[in-house]
């Protein structure tokens, strides 16, 4: 009787049954394709870790009981992968030596430079530290350098090549022209038998077609450019023996990012064998914002100096009466920046075609800053415990975001906000040659069902309802949103619509909605939602939002209406309408003024919001009404009660002639914004005889009690019995309430002109629990006239003041010799401080470090002495936090001046 496992095995079956095992050469390729500067990342065991629960369709798939088996397989797979990376470079290595022992007629190229240094200097890329940290040595033995600082190259006459032993990345812009050379092995170039090309390739398949691969062929005659300035050129600058120097024109429209050089020989002999010599290091091209003929091009050296070589500026937080500049690093020219730049274009799935139009490569960039189940820069987190990450307001600028990217196999970092995202966004742009500022939006729209209104519901005791009357209205107002703006021509749109587009890379609230739960895997729709712009401002304030990109969602951001709703059972639908007054949407548009810079106080910010709005406040769409939102704006007002207020509201505006829902949208909105427009709309009260005023907050530090008021004057000659509400909360600064703080109401009767008060006290002790994150306090107040049927309402927020963190620089810093700083602040509050860490960066003088710190008991002022050695002189930044469990976001920046 024969035994199952003597049957015969065919070979066919085994190899089906080798083709599906996880380790098969298959998989491998899959793993390993790709732009051969991301191999090390693709072959990584943390790339393996992400992927190895996923199916072939790349979803998420159920984890068996034998969970060490999953981990043995992705091991195996890590392992073959590597191993199979081995041996195919000893395959090549032996192939090289045959090949090298065969005859040939064929040039040997000994190696090729690409004068990093000199180029950046012309470039204007000498400021990136792959260039200054890895300058050449002289006297090494791998490549040549010139000898000499070639400040004015194109006069060059003559070279004395040396060598180096150290890999350099070349950093250069388009639009302008670069020098590099080839040294060649055993015998000179001749043009009578001889063929040398130089071979640029860009992305994971380069093709000359579309315009990924560049084979520019070299000719010994031609000693000028001959191609039109929108083509790849080459021309010969100089030969000296076996050394040949050429100069190779960039057009202003090449891709942007990582380029690959081949050096390509072969002979004039018909079906000759072609040699290829493959440059191994870096090769980033950027836009050009000193090129006229690049998109991003921009005609003022002052600004190009604020927006493009500034490497530490101001992103704008706090409340509209008491905004805050706070402090970041944008470390565009850090060692990270533009691998980290390069790897989210790859993740964003722009095709390489595409990465030359700056429109397109923004928009990638705002779609993948934010993280969702697992591709992406960072993941933001607004509410709750930020323990399994770093708490948002921890963070002192973008390069050890980027680091941490890079090191942990492009996992997304945890945690930032909005005004995070606007910072990384701007570091990225600015890495990439483009002109970029973050601006910050204080009291900003969050409009969730496109009505250009934030609609607010409260009960009958002037509670605000969560989610509306039926649950499903997710309007928010935040107290500040930032986002990024980016400097560009706009071909694509109709003229006068080019200069400062704005892309947010912040994920839109409806995202929020849907993936709260269960993540889902970010497909082709998840990608789409999260793009935001690059929406052209100036369509903005003239209100022509039908142009690309999302302009709809921006405009609403600075220019939707504030609607208020109280619950009356008088009504037929069961709400009505409260007048308010005073708390309007986008009430300033801040961001850092060019060639500013207050370390003390915010004198360097500059209100930018008459680039957003006209001087009235009100858009010219929203003056004329004519329509242009209705196609992008009639969708999602579907509940019951907005059906009910919409008809509501169709009642009163009778006015206008009748037409479609579009046309009627378009009516209320116009309506909505219009002064003279707004009593068909609301329907109020002919007589409002009684005064209400929300008294502002003065200046509240933290730890200290405060007030909050309404003051009453009856201004009629009747009696008014009136009914009033107040309340106060923490909040988030989306404006998500967290905690009660304290709540007044009453009923009195006021006597003709006579006067009233009402008045919230909130202590320290009362509150110290019940505030979260930055400080943010929301103030509703509301209240209505019985004889006269008036209403009033309001709202308004401040936030508690923190002290600022002092820094102080020893003596007369100077490149490479010791330095030391010192951090100081006096703990405001009557509580120790716990688990104490300062967070400190400046480019040019120490990479982002945490230090931990001692409690800090109740009142005491504390001093900490730090020492670095600055790497390089110049004007330089230092920004600082600290931070603890009772209080953080103590911030705090010097400017320092390093001698060489």
């Amino acid at each position: 009787m024969s035994s199952p496992m003597a049957q015969p095995v065919s070979p066919g079956m085994m190899r089906r049954s080798t083709l599906t095992q996880q380790g098969s050469p298959g998989m491998l390729r899959r793993s390993m394709s790709g732009n051969s500067g991301l191999n090390n990342l693709a072959n990584s065991s943390s790339f393996v870790r992400r992927n190895n629960d996923r199916d072939g369709m790349g979803n998420n798939v159920g984890v068996s009981p034998g969970g060490s088996n999953a981990a043995y397989r992705a091991s195996l797979v890590s392992h073959y992968a590597e191993d199979l990376d081995r041996r195919r470079r000893a395959e090549r290595a032996v192939d090289d030596i045959r090949t090298d022992g065969m005859p040939s007629d064929n040039l040997k190229i000994d190696s090729v430079e690409f004068f990093s240094r000199d180029n950046a200097r012309e470039h204007r890329t000498d400021r990136y530290e792959f260039v200054l940290d890895n300058g050449r040595d002289l006297g090494s033995s791998s490549s040549m350098v010139m000898s000499r600082s070639m400040t004015n190259m194109s006069s060059l006459s003559t070279m004395d090549y040396r060598s180096s032993s150290s890999s350099s990345t070349t950093v250069l812009r388009r639009g302008q022209p670069f020098f590099m050379a080839v040294r060649m092995k055993d015998r000179n170039f001749d043009p009578r038998r001889d063929i040398l090309r130089a071979s640029f390739s860009f992305g994971p398949n380069p093709q000359v077609t579309k315009g990924t691969k560049v084979v520019l062929p070299f000719r010994m005659t031609q000693r000028e450019f001959s191609r039109a300035p929108q083509k790849w050129d080459m021309r010969l600058h100089q030969q000296e023996g076996f050394n040949i120097t050429f100069q190779v024109h960039i057009p202003a429209n090449a891709l942007v990012g990582l380029w690959r050089l081949n050096i390509e020989t072969t002979t004039t002999t018909p079906g000759a064998r072609v040699d290829e010599f493959r440059f191994k290091d870096d090769i980033y091209i950027l836009f050009n914002p000193f090129c006229r003929d690049d998109p991003v091009y921009l005609d003022n050296e002052e600004l190009r100096k604020e927006y493009l070589m500034n490497e530490s500026g101001k992103v704008y937080v706090g409340t509209h009466n008491r905004p805050k500049g706070r402090r970041w690093v944008y470390g565009q020219f850090s060692d990270v920046a533009l691998p980290a730049a390069q790897l989210l274009l790859e993740q964003s799935g722009l095709n390489p075609t595409e990465r030359g139009n700056p429109v397109q490569v923004v928009r990638a960039i705002a779609s993948i800053i934010n993280a969702n189940d697992g591709f992406g820069l960072m993941e933001g987190k607004w509410e709750g415990s930020f323990e399994d990450g770093v708490c948002p307001w921890v963070w002192t600028g973008s390069s050890k975001i980027f680091e941490h990217y890079l090191r942990n196999g492009s996992k997304p970092v945890k945690y930032g906000q909005c005004w995070v995202f606007a910072a990384l966004a701007t570091s990225i742009f600015r890495a990439l040659g483009i002109p970029s500022r973050p601006v910050t939006n204080f009291v900003s729209a969050r409009d969730t069902n496109h009505t250009m209104s934030v609609d607010k519901y409260f009960d009958v005791f002037g509670d605000e309802m969560k989610g509306g009357p039926d649950g499903d209205n997710q309007d928010a107002m935040w107290n500040f949103h930032s986002w990024t703006e980016v400097w560009m021509s706009r071909p694509d749109l109709q003229t006068g619509f080019n200069g400062w587009q704005a892309i947010d890379p912040t994920p839109p609230p409806q995202y929020w909605q849907k993936n709260s739960g269960d993540q889902k895997s970010r497909g082709p729709w998840a990608v789409e939602e999260f793009r935001r712009g690059p929406s052209s401002v100036e369509s903005v304030r003239r209100g022509e939002v039908g142009f690309a990109y999302d302009t709809p969602y921006l405009f609403a951001e600075v220019n939707a209406e504030v609607s208020h709703f109280q619950e009356d059972e008088t009504s037929h639908w069961g709400f009505r309408k409260i007048r308010v007054n005073n708390y309007q949407v986008g009430r300033m548009i801040l961001t850092k003024r060019p060639g500013a810079d207050d370390d003390v106080s915010d004198a360097d910010a500059e209100d930018i919001s008459s680039l957003y709005k006209n001087p009235d406040g009100i858009s010219r769409y929203q003056k004329q009404g004519d329509g242009c939102f209705n196609s992008l704006f009639n969708q999602g007002m579907s509940s019951p009660y907005s059906d009910m207020r919409d008809r509501e509201r169709d009642r009163d505006l009778k006015h206008y002639p009748t037409g479609s829902p579009a046309e009627r949208l378009s009516a209320m909105n116009a309506a909505r914004s219009v002064e003279r427009s707004q009593p068909m709309f609301d329907v109020r009260p002919a007589h409002e005889d009684v005064y209400f005023d929300l008294v502002e907050q003065e200046k509240v530090a933290w730890g200290q009690p405060f007030n909050v008021q309404i003051h009453i004057q009856n201004r009629s000659q009747e009696m008014r019995t009136i009914t009033s509400i107040l309340t106060a909360n923490s909040v988030y600064y989306t404006g998500v309430t967290a905690r009660r703080l304290g709540r007044c109401d009453r009923q009195f009767v006021l006597q003709p002109g006579g006067r009233e008060t009402l008045q919230i006290r909130v202590s320290w002790d009362e509150y110290r629990d019940k505030i979260v994150d930055y400080g943010h306090i929301k103030i509703y107040a509301m209240a209505s006239v019985q004889e006269t049927k008036q209403s009033w309402s309001e709202e308004d927020d401040f936030q508690l003041e923190k002290p600022k963190l002092d820094v102080q620089v020893r003596g007369n810093p100077q490149v490479g010799q010791d330095c030391f700083v010192t951090f100081s602040f006096m703990n405001p509050i009557s509580v120790t401080l716990t688990e104490c860490e300062f967070t400190f960066e400046g480019p040019g003088l120490v990479r982002a470090q945490t230090v931990k710190y001692r409690d800090v008991k109740p009142g005491e002022m504390i001093s900490y002495v730090h020492k670095f050695i600055p790497r390089f002189n110049g004007e330089r930044k230092l920004v600082a936090t600290f931070n603890s469990r009772e209080l953080g976001d103590i911030v705090g920046s010097r400017p320092i001046h390093v001698r060489d």
